[in-house]
């Protein structure tokens, strides 16, 4: 049934219903220390807002069950008398007793007593407090696993870089939204604590009513000054999904070398032995291909049946010699195809030491400077001294290479066997002697001439002429491979010369030059027969073969040719030699390069490394090796200093609401919100109609009673001995007593004391 207002409720003379204090009159009783707000009694309407029994009382009355002799006013809106029993099973056939107004009534201050089974009890439900401490939970459960997730991602390559961040950015929301609605519970606690505590005006109890939705609110001062607690709590609600955004970026990610000290399990290396027993009539296969030797031979029997028969060397092989000139004009040596990725694994970068043993060169310096150890030369047997050199001579480049070579061919052969018509020489293809290689050249320094030097009409600057000899060794070596983004970088870290390859001397002539056609001692040489001389042979034309294709380009001389009487500068290179065109001649101006002693020795292990290149020759072989394995990667770094400052923050923040929650809920004995319901149950006061009238619909005009302060707690009338809370001004309501009985709440136990809390709402 619709309920009717009196029609004097509704006369201009209740226009207005408080007398206002001015506002200088607030500011000195705030002044004063008392309350801003005068202790108003709300004047006394000329007739009850609904038709009492009376007709004359000042509080809520039920509708009379005579529904009928109320005189119908018009409404707007028009209601069904079954509306609420149509919600709500629990009217179901009561209305033929009780009207529905009535039955609404029933309770509250004017209507019938309250049914017992209705009654509520003080006390907080535990749904409450379990959603404030289960969200805070959550949200450190939120954040932990944020951290674990981090965690587990940092120091991890950063695949899916976009997916993670986004993972970690939900994770970061969900311990927000946990934490903030921890403390939006625990701040709906604290702000009825406070409204029954303190008496606000109607702009501090908007705040903290809407604060948590509209920041705008926070310029309420009041608010600030009276509630300073839930302003906090309000203050954390905002503040807390900062760390939604902070918290992400504790996940970056950077390029990072990572290193891994292990075993590469197949890096090349050279290994001489397979020279040693190798037959070129029956050649090994290496991935479906003949092995390749670095010698050529020719034989006495081409099918090997012939008593005594041998093979003798005769040149290097062709693969050799391709490979020579390779590293001879390309300037570095040539590294194997797919060689850092076979030796490190794919995406790998390493490095690793490699060694064997093979052949190279044992340098001496003999002479340095005009005139230099010149008697210990001729004495030597060195087919030059530094008189053919600059500034005496017109040579900047010297060398002889060839004193003492093995003849080739040794005999006329034909189809690599020598032609019937006698006996073999005895000494066919035995190896006599190394040939010594002998090298000159001229430094040219930036220092003039005197004007009286006489050597100053042909030379610019100072010239210094140097003379080594190198001797062929079987050599340990030891390398340092490096391999970065794929190319590949050798040096020699440790080298030991162990011994000549063929350790014999050349004879000399009475007049001391050497003679090319006696090596001594003749023990020394060595032979390809018979059988047991075969490994040892094997192994020297391995090395001979290496020796020959190094030095033969070298031998000649590069000389400095001027026109009668003029400068330097007008003079040309003029080169008889090969090396003109390798790395130990400048390219730019024909000149030795600088230190071409080391230079030359540092060509031949440049060929060694070169000949890794080539997987079909026989002295190649892949071996383990310990390495250092590096690359640059794309890594995850958790910086947990970023994450956790934040996420310090907002719990801390979160604890202190949850705690001041928790202590608001046990002081008031109810647990609070601010629900529709409780909004309706809290309001119901005369003096809140008288306040709002003109307000209806929910807009912003402001109320008539905006200077007047507000409290809840229990207001004055009340039916049946039941009292009423609701909020009031400051003259009108008094403290709620916990235990007490009050409309829609009786004691626990049934009297009038003690009891565990509120209800649900008070009123």
């Amino acid at each position: 049934m619709p309920l009717t207002l009196s029609p004097e409720i509704q006369s201009p003379s209740h226009t207005n219903v408080f007398e206002m204090d001015s506002f200088q009159q607030r500011h000195r009783r705030r002044e004063s220390g008392g309350s801003p707000y005068s202790p108003y009694s709300p004047a006394s309407p000329q007739a009850p807002f609904f038709r009492g029994s009376g007709g004359s009382t000042q509080q809520y009355s039920p509708i009379p069950r005579n529904f009928r002799e109320v005189p119908a006013r018009k409404s707007v809106a028009s209601y069904s008398s079954n509306s609420v029993n149509t919600l709500d099973s629990r009217t179901t056939g009561r209305t033929s007793s009780m009207s529905d107004t009535q039955y609404l009534l029933r309770g509250h201050p004017g209507g019938p007593p309250a049914a017992p089974d209705d009654e509520q009890v003080w006390g907080i439900h535990w749904w409450t407090p379990f959603s404030m401490i289960a969200l805070f939970i959550l949200g450190i459960l939120g954040a932990m696993s944020h951290h674990l997730f981090y965690a587990s991602l940092a120091g991890q390559e950063s695949h899916d870089q976009l997916q993670k961040i986004r993972v970690g950015t939900a994770m970061a929301v969900f311990t927000k939204a946990t934490l903030v609605g921890c403390v939006v519970l625990s701040y709906r606690q604290r702000i009825w604590y406070t409204f029954r505590r303190k008496t606000l005006g109607l702009g501090a109890i908007d705040g903290l009513f809407g604060v948590a939705d509209d920041p705008t609110l926070f310029f309420q001062w009041e608010m600030i000054r009276e509630a300073k607690v839930a302003t906090a709590m309000a203050v954390a609600i905002w503040l807390i999904p900062l760390a939604a955004v902070l918290s992400p970026a504790a996940l970056t990610s950077g390029f990072v070398t990572l290193t891994n000290a292990t075993i590469c399990p197949a890096v090349p290396t050279l290994n001489f032995t397979p020279e040693t027993h190798n037959n070129y009539r029956h050649p090994p296969d290496i991935d479906g291909s003949f092995g390749i030797s670095l010698t050529l031979s020719n034989t006495t029997d081409k099918f090997a049946t012939k008593p005594g028969w041998f093979d003798y060397w005769t040149g290097p092989s062709k693969n050799a010699i391709r490979l020579d000139s390779m590293n001879r004009y390309w300037g570095k040596p040539i590294q194997r195809e797919g060689v850092s990725e076979q030796a490190c694994g794919p995406g790998w970068n390493c490095t690793y030491h490699v060694k064997f043993t093979g052949p190279g060169y044992k340098c001496t310096e003999l002479a340095s400077g005009v005139d230099s150890n010149t008697t210990e030369l001729a004495k030597m047997g060195a087919p030059f001294n530094t008189s053919s050199l600059a500034p005496e001579g017109a040579n900047i480049y010297q060398a002889v290479v060839d004193q003492g070579e093995y003849p080739n061919p040794q005999t006329p052969s034909q189809y690599g066997e020598p032609i019937d018509g006698g006996d073999l020489p005895s000494d066919l293809g035995v190896f006599k002697t190394e040939p010594v290689v002998w090298i000159g050249y001229v430094v040219n320094t930036t220092e003039k001439y005197p004007a009286d030097s006489k050597y100053a009409a042909n030379w610019t600057t100072v010239k210094t002429p140097k003379i080594f000899k190198c001797e062929h060794y079987e050599t340990d070596y030891e390398f340092l491979f490096s391999h970065v983004l794929g190319q590949q970088d050798a040096k020699v870290t440790k080298k030991t010369f162990l011994r000549p390859i063929i350790d014999t001397t050349l004879g000399k002539f009475p007049n001391g030059t050497l003679d090319s056609n006696t090596s001594l001692p003749e023990s020394n040489w060595v032979r390809p027969n018979p059988a047991e001389n075969v490994p040892r042979y094997k192994l020297t034309a391995a090395y001979h073969s290496l020796g020959f294709l190094i030095r033969s380009p070298l031998t000649g001389a590069i000389s400095w040719e001027t026109p009668p009487g003029k400068p330097e500068a007008a003079g040309v290179p003029i080169a008889t030699t090969d090396a003109s065109g390798t790395r130990l001649v400048d390219q730019h101006n024909f000149t030795p390069v600088p230190n071409l002693q080391e230079a030359f020795q540092h060509y031949y292990e440049d060929l060694l490394i070169t000949l890794l290149s080539d997987t079909h020759l026989i002295i190649n072989t892949l071996t383990p090796a310990p390495c250092t394995k590096s690359r640059t990667a794309l890594l995850f770094h958790y910086n947990v200093h970023n994450l956790w400052p934040a996420y310090a923050g907002v719990i801390a923040a979160a604890l202190a609401s949850l705690l001041a929650g928790l202590a608001a809920m046990r002081a008031n004995g109810v647990d609070s919100d601010v629900a529709f319901s409780r909004i309706v149950a809290t309001t119901r006061n005369p003096t809140l109609d008288a306040l709002s009238r003109g307000a209806c619909l929910g807009g912003r005009r402001r109320w008539g009673g905006r200077g007047v302060g507000l409290k809840f707690g229990e207001v004055e009338g009340g039916a049946g001995g039941v009292a009423h809370c609701a909020f009031g001004v400051e003259g009108e309501v008094g403290g709620i007593v916990r235990g007490g009985r009050y409309a829609g709440l009786w004691p626990v136990g049934g009297g009038d004391g003690g009891g565990g809390g509120d209800g649900k709402a008070a009123g």
